[in-house]
């Protein structure tokens, strides 16, 4: 064996592999665990068996837990077990890493909770009695840490958290400020609805702590504009300007203390200093650590917490099955006052979690190349909550029943694969692209400037595939395949900006679809009737629509629709449908432009395009008509374009430069019917 390898010697220590004499084995491994770091031992390797670990006699006992040390790796085997004693606390952990614990690997073995055999009754002085901080590693503020392949299981809180700790601060208060701002060179300058920290006592650096921790946040503002932010301003012990941080967010905004800075200066978004309190703090969170290839499953409250955290790596891991108490998740970014940056999610498998993954705060994701099932009632897959900020990817996973909801702005979702589930897009410029939908659905359009490029949409009558909210969104090449079984295949307002290019929509029921609002470019329509019904601007250009019986319906149900057709294809396959292949009850305005309308296959006596319902005659609903520069073509002798119940007081509609075949014109009389030919063939 290597002599950089420590293997614990039980009986010198006073450590059990039996599970059993839980004390004398939690302090025998601390004691060692010193004694080899002391002794340039740079892993520890814990002997096959079961080690009970006491279970203390406070809340989080830091004596009823082992305590890692700093430039070691614990090893331990696949039969190696590190077990909670049963116990009442609602605060505990198994394996500890603190502030200082640095280039640590943990790798293999078996860390379990007691979930199965714990009390739940007791309630501490201090806590929630909801006994949900009951973790199997801890991780505070530590840096180059490796957590390898291990099982972590049944634990009341979480497999696994990563957090930060405080380390020093003070308020600065009313009586610390003064009204006014400060310019980009440092200079204290008079700025309405600002104010001023104006003494050194409370605002320099000479606290030893910040020779090492060169930090400054801000939190729990009072007196301060809502949804404001922090500017920091630097100093050299002469009063020389250093630097300046602008914009800082409250809470998990950080400021990095420059090189010679002696004091600082914050600036606040307040209309005077009266009742403006914030406490100014300096933190230590984790740093570059390693989670991979575990098993983490069967906990109450997380699989993986991160509550003050920067660059994390979640690799290969299987996390299961968490659920119990909330929030229960499978991953759960929400570092509250502590920053929670730079994770990545890549290669895992999700199953059976409450929910899967939640980024409710911090800056910047990547969540790539995992899986996600899920079966359970009321389920979450991935959330990403508005609080969220940065760069965010969603990329190369596959979501089987675990939905995707994005809530933050700027987050782009590419090359995933969707079945049985819904996704959400929610805030503002969000871009999904390159994906596969199979009996899930897409909801976009509930925020600006969203955009879906190069989807595969198709389902068997689960739920409807697209849901248009009545923000402005631009969709290219998404392809709706279904068999709708009357479920429909497209929902919602849509916007007059919404931009449609290259939608196909194909359905083999032909039970219709609903038409959102928006110009639709080089679209295909196989779906049976398109439907629209609301107010707003409705363009088909250079568009190919198919149907059985009936190809488009337009009326004023929720307010008089404007629609414009052109050079566009139109073809009915079977008989006309009720009413008309075309048929228009209610708009502010329609127009058939230079485009082909066909029914051969057609043998009923049912107009193409009919304007105005049937029945007695009733004031018109359609206010404004031009039929233009089209052919038509039938099998046999019907009504081509027919306006002749348009309404009592309809307008002139303008029929014109038509070419019919087999087809011929019923029109009102006031109509304007100019150079329209009717052939026979």
């Amino acid at each position: 064996m290597n002599s950089s390898v420590y293997e614990l010697e039980l009986s010198r220590w006073g450590v059990y592999n039996n599970g059993s004499h839980p004390i004398e084995t939690t302090k025998g491994i601390n004691a060692a665990l010193v004694w080899a770091k002391d002794n340039g031992f740079k892993t520890f390797k814990i002997p096959d068996g079961t080690y009970l670990i006491a279970k203390g006699t406070q809340q989080g006992d830091p004596e009823s837990r082992i305590n890692m040390v700093s430039d070691m790796d614990l090893l331990l085997s696949d039969k190696t077990i590190l077990r909670k004693e049963s116990n009442e606390f609602e605060m505990y952990s198994v394996l500890y890493l603190g502030v200082e614990v640095k280039n640590v690997t943990i790798k293999g073995g078996t860390v379990q909770g007691d979930r199965d055999t714990h009390d739940y009754s007791k309630k501490g002085a201090h806590t929630a009695g909801t006994h949900e901080w009951g973790y199997g590693i801890e991780l505070v503020g530590v840096k180059n840490v490796v957590v390898d392949g291990v099982k972590l299981e049944k634990f009341t809180g979480d497999g696994l958290i990563v957090s930060g700790t405080t380390i020093t601060g003070t308020y600065i208060t009313e009586s610390q400020l003064e009204s006014g701002g400060i310019d980009d060179n440092g200079n204290p300058i008079a700025k309405a609805g600002k104010v001023r920290s104006n003494s050194r006592s409370v605002t320099n650096f000479d606290n030893p702590v910040y020779q090492k921790y060169r930090n400054i946040y801000f939190w729990f503002p009072e007196g301060v504009t809502p949804d404001s932010t922090v500017d920091v301003y630097y100093y050299r012990k002469d009063g020389s300007f250093i630097k300046t941080d602008k914009d800082l967010r409250y809470f998990n905004g950080e400021s990095i203390i420059p090189t010679g800075a002696d004091y600082f200066r914050a600036v606040f978004d307040a209309p005077s200093t009266k009742g403006v309190k914030v406490n100014r703090m300096t933190v230590d969170i984790s740093k570059h650590v390693t989670i991979k290839n575990c098993d983490i499953g069967y906990n109450r409250r997380q699989g993986i917490s991160l509550v003050g955290s920067d660059s994390v790596e979640i690799l290969q891991n299987h996390i299961h099955h968490t659920s119990g108490t909330a929030p229960q998740s499978g991953i759960d970014i929400e570092p509250g006052f502590y920053p929670g940056n730079n994770t990545v999610i890549k290669w895992n498998k999700f199953a059976e979690n409450k929910i899967q993954i939640v980024l409710a705060y911090g800056e910047n994701a990547l969540i790539e190349g995992n899986t996600l099932n899920q079966t359970i009632d009321g389920g979450v897959g991935v959330h990403v909550h508005e609080g969220f900020r940065g760069d965010i990817y969603v990329n190369k996973n596959r979501f089987n029943g675990s939905g995707l909801t994005l809530k933050a702005d700027n987050i782009t979702s590419n090359q995933n694969t969707f079945l049985n589930c819904q996704v959400s897009l929610q805030g503002k410029n969000n871009i999904i692209s390159n994906s596969k939908f199979m009996d899930a659905s897409l909801a976009i359009g509930n925020a600006e400037n969203q955009k879906a490029v190069n989807l595969s949409i198709q389902h068997n009558g689960v739920r409807s595939s697209l849901y248009l909210g009545d923000q402005s969104v631009h969709l290219k090449n998404v392809h709706i395949k279904a068999k709708s079984n009357g479920k429909g295949l497209i929902s919602g307002v849509g916007n007059n900006n919404n931009v449609y290019e290259g939608i196909s929509v194909e359905d083999s029921d032909q039970k219709g679809t609903l038409l959102p609002a928006g110009a639709y470019h080089q679209s295909f329509f196989d779906a049976g009737c398109l439907t629209i019904n609301r107010v707003g601007r409705y363009e088909l250009n250079d568009c190919i629509i198919k149907s059985t019986g009936n190809l488009l319906s337009v009326n004023s149900t929720y307010g008089k629709p404007d629609v414009i057709v052109s050079r566009s294809n139109l073809e009915i396959t079977e008989n006309i449908g009720y009413g008309a292949a075309i048929y228009i009850l209610g708009a502010g305005g329609f127009e058939l432009l230079n485009s082909i309308l066909i029914a051969q296959n057609n043998t009923i006596n049912t107009p193409l395009i009919k304007i105005g319902p049937y029945g007695y005659p009733l004031p018109t609903k359609v206010f404004t008509a031009s039929i233009k520069e089209n052919v038509i073509i039938t099998k046999i002798n019907i009504s081509g374009i027919d306006t002749s119940n348009a309404g009592t007081d309809a307008p002139p509609y303008l029929i014109e430069n038509n070419t019919l075949y087999n087809a011929k014109l019923s029109l009102k009389t006031n109509d304007i019917n100019q150079n329209n030919q009717r052939l026979t063939e």
